[in-house]
């Protein structure tokens, strides 16, 4: 009886061992934090403040009443490899980009969204 229980208990604690899980986040592109994103007040924060923190959008849409939206993107890529010792290994890759939009009238911030995708 105990020898049998010693046996599983052995197989049980190797098969932890055997088991590995390595994860990577690389960030290739980040123009902005959501930390700084959260200091955008509506109807208050300048487009000089934008533009100093964020730098220059990757991308300005222009519309007819003057008011503009300006688009920030941050890109990164998460690598997870799974092995089950030497019979099989995976690699998945995932890449998330997010999209920070701000419209701005007047050079004042109206309103701000973040839009996520991964892919």
């Amino acid at each position: 009886m105990w020898k049998r229980l010693m046996v599983i208990s052995g197989m049980l604690l190797m098969t932890g061992c055997l088991f590995t899980v390595d994860s990577d986040t690389r960030t290739q592109n980040a123009s902005w934090s959501e930390r700084e994103v959260s200091r955008m007040q509506r109807g208050q924060t300048s487009a000089s403040w934008v533009r100093s923190n964020f730098g220059e959008p990757s991308r300005k849409t222009r519309f007819e009443d003057g008011s503009q939206l300006w688009h920030y993107s941050n890109k990164s890529e998460v690598e997870t490899e799974l092995g089950l010792f030497l019979l099989f290994h995976i690699d998945v890759e995932k890449t998330q980009e997010s999209q920070l939009s701000i419209e701005i009238t007047d050079n004042v911030v109206t309103d701000y969204w973040v839009e996520d995708s991964r892919f």
